[in-house]
């Protein structure tokens, strides 16, 4: 439990990332192009990859204490939908036509099932965040993990950008929204790879924003064999009026004579709330904090009953103080990936079903009413 006489970790953390946002450049207003995305079919806003990717890079980074570090690398396959932000696209944010993401293998994760992780808003991807934390679950796991950097972190950090993920949520509505479509399709296109390379199953955790893409994923894809979003829902309206780091934000959408509210209910006109998991409930397990300020805790149960009564693992703590229980939760994380390993070993003919699932994936990414 937070100790009441501090200030709320959430609060504190959202004061020093204001700060840092007001070193950035005033956003453009594109609130009037977003009538583009309007109308448009759900599987053209968030469309299903190709099937192959054959020029997929692959670099060893480090070995260490028998976990091995590799890159691997690609070309996006994103094409924005708004001709202005198109040309933009083209000449201002070249860093993010490139796909990295960090593969960490620990030795005698052969044949077991594996993860594809996204990480959280403003994450700098470090090699103390890459040691400390995925590393780590890697190890907990027991697992190979995957982490993709989505655009405008890392190594897609644009040369413009003040610090990492900067871009990614600002009142430029439709940098926004295409980083979010450019992520989902990005992460998708790994699993198409992750799958042509190995018949083990795949499954799908974020952290915070990560786990909000991690939430997304599951609806539109389902391939995945389990997901296990950490500490968030995938409301984005709601995220926008709620997350203490989003404040500048919310003051460059009011600037703009747009209310953070009317902005998340273009989400619920384009069908991103009636997305559903395409997963058994029992392959889901959602992890969540009580004191959360930037994920409303009751949006999470929301989420987990709008699933099919997914369970929750609750961790009495703010949205910043999840990081101490990692441990924990890694713990239960394990459960739901040797539970997956163990229903692999005895219906091994599940795995031909799911790499034969590949070839139907058009089909997979209209919202559910």
């Amino acid at each position: 439990m937070e100790a009441s006489w501090l200030p709320h970790p959430d609060d504190l953390v959202g004061s020093l990332s204001n700060v840092a946002h007001a070193l950035r450049p005033d956003s453009p207003n594109t609130l009037e192009a977003l009538r583009n995305y309007e109308g448009v079919d759900f599987d053209v806003l968030f469309p299903a990859p190709v099937e192959t990717f054959r020029d997929v890079r692959v670099r060893r980074r480090w070995h260490l204490a028998g976990v091995v570090s590799e890159d691997v690398s690609f070309a996006s396959p994103h094409e924005p939908i708004d001709a202005a932000f198109r040309r933009r696209y083209e000449l201002d944010y070249a860093e993010t036509h490139t796909v990295w993401a960090r593969r960490l293998r620990p030795k005698g994760s052969e044949g077991r099932p594996r993860l594809l992780y996204l990480h959280g808003y403003m994450q700098p991807e470090t090699l103390v965040e890459e040691l400390g934390l995925v590393a780590l679950l890697a190890r907990r796991l027991n697992v190979e993990i995957i982490q993709i950097q989505p655009p405008y972190h890392g190594r897609r950090k644009p040369r413009r950008s003040w610090f990492h993920g900067d871009l990614y949520w600002t009142g430029d509505v439709v940098r926004s929204v295409e980083a979010l479509r450019q992520t989902l399709l990005d992460t998708r296109s790994l699993l198409s790879w992750m799958q042509d390379e190995s018949d083990q199953p795949v499954g799908v955790s974020g952290l915070s924003l990560g786990g909000l893409l991690a939430c997304a994923l599951t609806c539109l894809d389902s391939r995945f064999a389990f997901s296990l979003p950490l500490i968030a829902h995938m409301n984005i309206g709601a995220v926008i009026e709620d997350a203490p780091v989003l404040g500048r934000m919310r003051r460059e959408l009011r600037d703009f004579g747009c209310e953070p509210a009317a902005f998340g209910a273009f989400f619920e006109r384009i069908g991103w709330n009636r997305q559903r998991s395409r997963l058994d409930p029992a392959r889901v397990r959602l992890y969540a904090a009580s004191q959360d300020r930037f994920f409303d805790p009751a949006r999470v149960e929301a989420l987990a009953a709008d699933w099919g009564s997914v369970p929750i693992e609750w961790y009495d703590c703010s949205h910043m103080g999840f990081a101490r229980h990692l441990p924990s939760a890694a713990e239960s994380m394990r459960a739901v990936v040797d539970a997956v390993a163990a229903s692999n070993a005895r219906h091994p003919e599940a795995k031909d079903r799911s790499h034969a699932a590949s070839s139907g994936r058009n089909s997979e990414t209209s919202p559910q009413p």
